[in-house]
Order: C-alpha cells, then structure tokens, then sequence
C-alpha cells in the first residue's frame, strides 16, 4: 500500500471478505473520492461483534459478505459541504470519528413519526467487495461513509479501544433500556455478559437498577462484575433451567422486571420468557439469524401479560448518547479492557475463530499502516 501524508493514510486500501464459512479474504482497490456529503474515514479499530461470529459461521443464508461494522476511525477526506458531525461539532481532516453503521430513509411513516430505529426502508452498507465504492465494511483499511450516513466525533477523553464498540454495541442496548423502560429500583437479568451484555449493565446500574449477570464463561462473569453487576449466576453451576431460576429469584428478591438477551442463542429466548416475572418486559437483541429458530408456546406470553420488545438497530442520534456516556463515565467502568484481546488486522480470522469459541469477550482489530 502507498503512504501519504503525516497520518501515513494509503492511495489503496484494503478489506476484507468472507467467501464461505471460516474462510476470509483480503481485496485491494483504489481509494474512492468522497462523494459531496459524505467521509472517507481511516479506520483505526473496528470489533468482532456477534454478528461477524454468525457471518464466520455462514447462518446468514447467503453465499458471501463482508464484516465488520463496529468501529472508531479517522477523517481521511472529506467531501463537500461537510464542515460538522450530525450533532453540529466542527470537524476536520485527522479528527476522531464513529459512524451510524446503516442509513434511513427519513420518509417512512416510521421516521417521519420518530422511530427511526424501525425505518422500513433501512440500509446497510456492506456489499460483495467488487462493487464501489468497495469499503462498506469496516474488517478494512478505509470505510465509505454515505452523504446521509450519521456520525460524530469522538471526545476527547474516549480512547479509540473504547469508542469503536460505541456504534453498534453500547448504542444498541442504550436505546434497548429506553424501549424496555427500565427504571430507577427495577430488576434486570442480562442473558449474556459479552460486549453488549457488558454495556448494558454499565448503563442500567447508571439508572439505579439492581442488574443480575448469567453466563457460562467465566472470565465474562468476572468482567460483568466489573462493569455493574450486582450478582452473577454461572450458567455451568445451574445447567437446569429450574435450578438457575431459582438462582436468580432468590438474588433479585423474585422473578425480574425486565430480561434482556443479549446471548444471541435461540434458547436463551424462551429462557428469558420463562424467567421474567408476569407483566414484565423482555427485550430481544442477539438473535439475528434467520437460520436459527426455537419452539416457543405463545400462551406463555400471553397468559404471563409479557411484553416482548425486539431491537436490531437504534435512532441514529443514539450514538451521540453513547459517547457522551462514555465520556462521562469513562474512569467509572474498565472500558479499555473490554476488547481483552486485539489483533492487527490481517489477524482477522484468528480473531473470529477465538470469539467463536469463547475464548474472548470482545476481539478488536488494529488496522497497521505502513
């Protein structure tokens, strides 16, 4: 790759690609010039998330992907008109961004009324690598950020290591609290004590929640202690369903207000339908593919009086808040430690193979230059 400028930002870039299950891919192309709107960014660390595992694994149903959508960066070029953020901040060549990892429409009847998370008409970048403008996922050197596409800039006391899980991870269960309405003295069980899951107990504890971990990794268990909460059950010592229920009831003074799965297994729905308490409210964030189902009863939602709140992307001024929160509690929490494992980024698949298996809580990727 070329170098130019004090940055060491390249005339090609590169990105990745997954032709098929456990297998990836690098392609180089020409850099592309911003388009009038929009940013070229220099990415800087972009994450292993849960849904790069299910691309890893190939349960997308579909033959070929790029990933990678988490990320912080910097501003490589950019295009005309753009002199701000989406939150009107000033900004410049060099400076530290995160960027919305889709689009919406600002038309449907779900954005024009506010609910821009539910937009019909949504986007995502990522594409077959061939296609320009090539670097729509962020597994890369550059990453295309589209005229209509939100992003901000990073404070300044949130290191890259921190904010790159602030677009899709935080963000996520940020709005997944607001639509779930915990509140101030609520009990919250999170399934799942990965990134999102970590996050989210961040967040609630913020709230005044009394927030209880269930994973079956340890190190994740330490880590959610670490991060907010209040009690832990491991999965290993209550394999039993009844048994870990019962756990949890007895740590939360009685079933929870609100359960959030995060754990991204089709089990671990109906896990938290039979572990929330009746009139309470589920909220489903980590089963994304469609490949993977569970059986169900729905008289189970409908006899418990449940509420069942399904989230797959947030508001994009959402992660405004998320930085914003990070700033603020940014010596509270150990964020930096959150990605416990990084790798450069022609690691990539040693990285994904590690969250495969657990080995890791969060694997970021450094991008090398030069």
């Amino acid at each position: 790759m070329r170098l130019t400028g004090a940055e060491g930002f390249t005339m090609k870039g590169k990105v990745a690609f997954i032709p098929e299950a456990h297998k990836i891919e690098f392609h180089e192309y020409d850099l592309p010039a911003p388009p009038d709107g929009g940013v070229i960014a220099a990415v800087t660390q972009t994450n292993v998330c849960g849904s790069e595992v299910h691309m890893w694994r190939g349960e997308y149903g579909r033959r070929g992907i790029m990933p990678g959508h988490e990320m912080s960066g910097r501003i490589y070029a950019l295009g005309r008109g753009v002199a701000t953020d989406w939150a009107g901040i000033p900004v410049k060549d060099g400076d530290r961004i995160a960027p919305v990892y889709y689009t919406v429409c600002n038309r449907c009847a779900n954005c024009v009324t506010g609910n821009q998370a539910a937009c019909v008409n949504k986007t995502f970048g990522a594409r077959h690598p061939d296609e320009p403008p090539h670097f729509t996922g962020t597994f890369a050197t550059h990453y295309f950020i589209r005229p209509n596409q939100h992003f901000y800039k990073v404070p300044d006391n949130v290191p890259d290591v921190v904010a790159s899980s602030a677009n899709c991870a935080m963000s996520q269960v940020f709005w997944s609290l607001d639509r779930g309405r915990l509140a101030y003295g609520e009990t919250l069980v999170v399934l799942g004590a990965g990134g999102l899951g970590l996050h989210a107990m961040a967040i609630a504890k913020a709230r005044g929640a009394r927030v209880v971990a269930v994973d079956g990794v340890a190190s994740r268990l330490k880590q959610a202690k670490r991060f907010g909460a209040d009690e832990t059950v491991d999965m290993r010592e209550y394999p039993d369903f009844d048994a870990r229920h019962e756990q949890i009831r007895k740590l939360c003074g009685g079933s929870p207000d609100v359960v959030l799965e995060v754990a991204g297994v089709p089990e671990a729905f109906l896990d938290a339908l039979r572990t929330v308490r009746a009139g309470g409210r589920v909220i489903e964030v980590g089963n994304i593919s469609n490949a993977l189902t569970a059986q169900v009863p729905p008289s189970m939602i409908t006899f418990k009086s449940l509420e069942v709140i399904g989230i797959a992307t947030y508001p994009p001024h959402y992660l405004k808040k998320s930085l914003d929160f990070l700033a603020a509690h940014i010596d509270r929490y150990p964020y930096t430690e959150m990605c416990d494992a990084l790798f450069p980024l022609s690691k990539a698949a040693e990285a994904m193979d590690k969250s495969e298996r657990k080995e890791v809580t969060r694997a970021g990727l450094l991008v090398e230059r030069g």
